[in-house]
C-alpha cells in the first residue's frame, strides 16, 4: 500500500549509493550499477580508490540473483595495466564490452 501511495504521489526517494567497502579480495564480484566485474587479480589500493570514485562498489550480498551486465574476464587486468593518465579511456572501452548475464 505504501508503495502504491509513493508511486501515485511521485514522492519516491532515489537510493543512495552503497557505502564504500574495503579492498575486495580475488574471486569476488564488484558492481557499478547493473554492471558486474570479477576481481581476477590482486587489486592495488590506488586502483580501488579510483574505481570507488568511478562508482564501483563491493557486492552487497553474497548470492546476488539480479541479472545485469557482465564484463569480460580480462577487464580488470586491462585496468591494472593501464597508465593512470589513460585509465578513463580504458574504463570507457571496457564498459562497452559488457554483455548480458546468462
Amino acid at each position: 500500500m505504501k508503495d502504491w501511495i509513493r508511486n501515485a504521489l511521485s514522492i519516491r526517494q532515489p537510493r543512495r549509493p552503497a557505502p564504500v567497502g574495503s579492498l575486495p579480495p580475488v574471486g569476488v564480484l564488484i558492481l557499478r550499477g547493473p554492471v558486474k566485474m570479477l576481481v581476477t587479480h590482486p587489486l592495488p589500493a590506488e586502483l580501488w580508490d579510483w574505481l570507488v570514485l568511478s562508482g564501483w562498489r563491493n557486492m552487497p550480498v553474497k548470492d546476488d540473483r539480479r541479472k545485469g551486465m557482465q564484463l569480460p574476464e580480462g577487464a580488470l587486468k586491462a585496468l591494472i595495466d593501464a597508465d593512470p593518465a589513460e585509465r578513463n579511456q580504458v574504463h570507457a572501452r571496457i564498459l562497452e564490452l559488457a554483455e548480458p548475464e546468462v
